[in-house]
């Protein structure tokens, strides 16, 4: 395969994925991790359709995706390999093939011609199932059980973030990863994405390097050499405008209307043009979304989630504060510490770039948040508090911590 940025995206999730220091992967068996790239098969379980619920916003896609998740007079829910020891053999079906993506929960579908949705996915595109998982993974912390209000809320948000965000004017190079159906019946449940199957890479795999093509350099590195040569001064210097600004960007518009992405480099991918901007922003899993409807208010917006059954949690003006915080410094933020130490480890920066980078970051930080105007919610101090720190991080909520992009 030749390693260049309009290649598949699975081959991205799983070979070109170097965690920035942030985790381990979990004690499980090899085959369902990534990066050993197998495909396993996958088993649905079988339910009553009286005991699932069905979350779709379009009722054309939702009668065709029931519908081929029947098998006889019950309805099939995809489950995680890792869920299977649980479940009596005889509520089990297996059809069709998955191979892991970086999330490990969230799994590429590959169906048999007799699969449930053989043929359905689009040729350009691919199809991500973000499977129920009733305990943590060994080893990484966290909650991945797919409940009613987490479905339910993910399928609202991907159909109204859109208007909000993607038609606000900072938001021009963003796109919502659409969670277009979701399914659940008590211990198990399946949320459905749909993805561009090339042309877009994981943010953590613009600054790693390729397993299978280790002689070359990271992304990054090749997009700035083609375009700037040996001048890594000028590439510094674009560095804000090209490469942080799309992203800067695309985050501030969800803040000014109360929303927060959560745009770590696992949940944002990018599509980098041959001479190394970004071109679009794609943000994918709205679990991690929050949504502040008194800041809306504030704003003259409407609430968001008023007709949904389970509502949206509220959060106060601190939390949003914090959480902006969080997800420059820390989310983005090493998106762009991932990028500038490729950079700098190929030789192509030296320590004078990575400087003059850093502060056209910053540059362009600070004219976003006077664009977006959200100068309430942010601070430019040297330390600010941090709402849900990241692993890895070293630090607890509500602690502070170093700006590097202010």
């Amino acid at each position: 395969m030749n390693p260049d940025y309009s290649n598949e995206l699975l081959h991205y999730e799983q070979f070109v994925n170097d965690r920035l220091d942030t985790s381990s992967p979990p004690d499980i068996e090899e085959r369902y991790l990534p990066e050993y790239g197998h495909a396993v098969p996958l088993a649905w379980r079988l339910v009553a359709p009286a005991d699932a619920s069905v979350f779709c916003t379009d009722d054309n896609v939702r009668r065709v995706i029931e519908s081929e998740f029947r098998h006889g007079n019950k309805q099939m829910i995809p489950i995680h390999p890792l869920e299977e020891s649980r479940i009596s053999s005889d509520e089990l079906v297996y059809s069709g093939k998955i191979r892991f993506s970086a999330s490990y929960r969230t799994v590429f579908y590959e169906p048999d011609s007799n699969s449930p949705l053989s043929g359905w996915c689009p040729q350009d595109k691919t199809l991500m199932l973000k499977l129920h998982l009733e305990e943590p993974l060994p080893g990484i912390p966290g909650d991945r059980r797919l409940t009613e209000s987490i479905i339910s809320k993910c399928v609202y948000l991907s159909s109204v973030l859109p208007a909000e965000i993607q038609n606000d004017d900072m938001g021009e190079d963003l796109e919502i990863v659409p969670e277009f159906f979701g399914i659940t019946a008590g211990d198990c449940g399946v949320l459905l994405r749909l993805l561009p199957a090339s042309g877009v890479v994981p943010g953590f795999s613009v600054y790693s390097k390729d397993r299978q093509y280790a002689q070359h350099d990271p992304l990054i590195v090749r997009s700035m050499r083609n375009r700037f040569g040996e001048n890594s001064a000028e590439a510094a210097e674009r560095f804000g405008a090209d490469f942080a600004r799309p992203l800067v960007r695309s985050l501030i518009a969800g803040f000014r209307k109360g929303i927060s992405l959560e745009m770590h480099a696992q949940n944002t991918l990018v599509q980098l043009g041959s001479d190394a901007s970004i071109q679009r922003v794609f943000v994918r899993d709205m679990e991690g979304t929050v949504v502040f409807n008194e800041y809306r208010g504030r704003r003259g917006l409407e609430p968001l989630g008023s007709g949904l059954a389970h509502k949206l949690e509220a959060y106060t003006d601190a939390s949003i504060k914090r959480l902006f915080n969080r997800n420059l410094d820390h989310d983005i933020g090493r998106m762009f510490t991932g990028t500038l130490r490729a950079l700098r480890h190929s030789g192509f920066f030296d320590s004078a770039d990575s400087q003059a980078a850093v502060r056209s970051v910053r540059r362009v930080v600070r004219q976003a948040i006077e664009d977006g105007d959200i100068t309430d919610i942010c601070g430019l101090g040297r330390y600010l508090p941090l709402s849900r720190a990241p692993w890895g991080s070293g630090l607890r909520p509500g602690h502070y911590f170093r700006t590097h992009y202010r």
